[in-house]
């Protein structure tokens, strides 16, 4: 298997981590085939066997474009958390390893909001209270409906970004897409 990059999150894909996070994910990677980054999610177009890694001008990092991408950054981390709490609050033991696939993939969503953005680190957001969604059923609605809202939110702001974030904005979409199937449930 050749070791590849990810373009967008950045991490190098090789034959002990293609497999990762793969229930999180409708077509899965094979150490033949690699589909997608096993990190964030993105498709192969996305991925490349050289070294190389996106490097954005940071003269199109204006205040704006911070805004757009802490509010990101933020959603992703809501995201993360969320899943990994219902990863603890379910019995069923596939829907526990989805849960923390989803949450690990959100999570270096919000990295790459990071990243991008220039941010120094992570936030750190107020502990929600997920209780109430105490049975599979509602984890997955609730987990429906944030996936709906993050495709709405690259939609939102996808053509409010500079060019060169169009390509995170869509790849990321793309993956909240996926998620948006994987979790209307039964």
């Amino acid at each position: 298997m050749k070791k590849m990059r990810c373009l967008i999150c950045g991490m190098i894909i090789n034959e002990k981590n293609y497999d990762r996070n793969s229930s999180s994910f409708i077509d899965k990677n094979t150490d033949n085939k690699i589909i997608r980054c096993p990190f964030c999610g993105v498709t192969e177009e996305y991925l490349s066997d050289d070294e190389s890694y996106i490097d954005l001008d940071k003269r199109d990092l204006d205040d704006k474009t911070r805004k757009i991408l802490d509010i990101g950054m933020k959603l992703e981390m809501f995201n993360s958390e969320f899943y990994a709490e219902a990863s603890k609050q379910t019995n069923n033991m596939e829907l526990k390893k989805m849960f923390q696939d989803l949450s690990n993939v959100e999570m270096m969503h919000a990295r790459v909001h990071k990243n991008f953005g220039g941010f120094e680190q992570l936030p750190i957001l107020r502990k929600m209270d997920y209780t109430k969604h105490n049975t599979d059923e509602l984890l997955f609605i609730e987990a429906n409906k944030r996936e709906k809202h993050a495709v709405e939110f690259y939609e939102r702001y996808y053509n409010q970004v500079p060019e060169a974030y169009k390509n995170i904005f869509r790849a990321l979409a793309d993956v909240e897409k996926e998620h948006i199937t994987i979790t209307q449930g039964d």
